[in-house]
C-alpha cells in the first residue's frame, strides 16, 4: 500500500509540475515582436471626437425625395477623458467636455460613458455603459419648410433643426475578443498603453458579443409631425428595446515602421441574433410586441501613433454599427468615434511586471 501511495504521490507531483510548466508556457510571448510597459500602473488622457447617429426609414410608401426619412445627430462631438491601466484591467470614463457652439440651433445633448476591460493579448473582456439624451434631426430642411423662412410673422425659426431633448439612448455592452496569435501579435499595442509593438504581425480575431441598448422618449413619438403620415401605424412608436447576442469572426494587422510608428486596423463583422421589443404611446390597439430578428453587426477599428520606451501617443478610430430592419421600417445605429491619447511617464513607485 505505501509503494502505490509513494507512486502516486509521484505522478501527481510530476502532473502539478509538468501542469504548472505548461501554465507558465502560455504565458510567455516572442518579446522579439512586443514587449510590455515596466510600470504596472499607467494613466493617460485622452481627447475624442465622437459622431453618434440614429437613422429611420419607413418602407410603407414610395417617397423618392427621402421627405420620410430621419437622421438623429447627438450634439456630444467633443469628449474628454481619463484612462487608468492596471496590469490586465482598463478603466476610462468621459464625458462632453466642450457644448456646441450653435445650441440654438441644434440643442444640446447630455453624454455620459464609462467602460472596463479585463484581459491581455490572448483574450480581452470589453465593458461599457454609454448614455445620450437630446437629438436633433439632419434631414429637417427636407421636410420643414420654416427652416428656409419664416412661418409666421412673429416667429422666425430659420437654421432651426427640429429637436427632441427628450430622446435618450442608452447602451450596455460586452465584448469578448481572443486572438490566435497571442505569441507575436498584441492588440492592446495599439489600443491602450501597456504594450509596445515592435515588429509587424497579424491575427485571426473570434469575438463573442452581448448588448442591451434602449431608445425612448417621453414626447408621443419618435418621429417628427410632419413624417408621421408615412409611417402609418408606426407613428405612435416612441420606444425601442433591443437585446443581441452573437459570434463571429475577423482579423487584425499590426503594421510597425522603425520599432516606433504603428498602424492597426480591425475588422469584425458578422451575423447577429435580435429580440426587439416596440412600444407605442397610447398603445389602444395593442401594436406592443416583441419579435426576434437575424441581422447584421459589426467592429471596424483603426490606430496610428508613435510607440517609444518612455513615451506613447496614438490616434484612434473606433465605429460599430447593428441595423434593426423590419418589412415597414429600418433603425440604423451607428457610433464612430476618433481620439488622442498621450501616456504619462513611468510611475517610480510602482514595481515592473517585467524587467529588462
Amino acid at each position: 500500500m505505501s509503494v502505490k501511495l509513494d507512486v502516486l504521490i509521484k505522478r501527481i507531483i510530476l502532473f502539478s509540475l509538468l501542469s504548472v510548466n505548461i501554465l507558465s508556457a502560455q504565458k510567455i510571448w516572442d518579446s522579439t515582436y512586443y514587449v510590455k510597459y515596466k510600470s504596472r500602473l499607467i494613466v493617460s488622457l485622452f481627447q475624442s471626437y465622437r459622431n453618434y447617429n440614429i437613422e429611420l426609414q419607413q418602407y410603407l410608401r414610395k417617397d423618392t425625395l427621402g421627405l420620410s426619412k430621419v437622421n438623429y445627430i447627438a450634439q456630444a462631438n467633443n469628449i474628454s477623458g481619463i484612462e487608468f491601466n492596471y496590469d490586465k484591467i482598463n478603466f476610462s470614463f468621459g464625458y462632453a467636455s466642450v457644448p456646441p457652439k450653435n445650441v440654438n440651433q441644434t440643442g444640446k445633448t447630455d453624454h455620459f460613458n464609462i467602460g472596463m476591460n479585463v484581459g491581455g493579448n490572448k483574450w480581452i473582456l470589453e465593458t461599457g455603459y454609454r448614455r445620450y439624451q437630446g437629438f436633433y434631426d439632419k434631414n429637417t430642411p427636407r421636410y420643414d419648410s420654416a427652416y428656409y423662412k419664416w412661418d409666421t410673422t412673429t416667429t422666425n425659426r430659420r437654421g432651426i433643426y427640429t429637436q427632441f431633448p427628450h430622446m435618450v439612448s442608452t447602451s450596455y455592452k460586452m465584448k469578448f475578443l481572443y486572438f490566435t496569435n497571442n505569441k507575436r501579435f498584441s492588440f492592446k499595442s495599439g489600443y491602450s498603453c501597456s504594450y509596445r509593438q515592435l515588429k509587424s504581425s497579424f491575427t485571426w480575431v473570434i469575438t463573442a458579443n452581448g448588448y442591451y441598448n434602449t431608445l425612448r422618449t417621453t414626447d408621443t413619438s419618435f418621429f417628427p409631425r410632419q413624417v408621421r403620415p408615412f409611417y402609418d401605424t408606426h407613428g405612435n412608436l416612441n420606444t425601442l428595446n433591443v437585446a443581441a447576442f452573437s459570434v463571429y469572426g475577423g482579423a487584425s494587422f499590426n503594421l510597425v515602421l522603425w520599432r516606433a510608428l504603428f498602424f492597426n486596423v480591425t475588422v469584425l463583422v458578422g451575423p447577429e441574433e435580435q429580440w426587439r421589443t416596440y412600444k407605442y404611446y397610447n398603445d389602444t390597439l395593442n401594436y406592443n410586441r416583441t419579435i426576434f430578428y437575424n441581422a447584421i453587426s459589426g467592429d471596424l477599428r483603426g490606430s496610428m501613433g508613435l510607440n517609444f520606451k518612455r513615451w506613447y501617443v496614438s490616434l484612434t478610430g473606433v465605429t460599430d454599427f447593428s441595423y434593426y430592419k423590419s418589412g415597414d421600417f429600418k433603425v440604423g445605429n451607428l457610433s464612430n468615434e476618433s481620439f488622442h491619447q498621450v501616456r504619462k511617464a513611468d510611475l517610480p513607485f510602482i514595481k515592473p511586471l517585467v524587467s529588462g
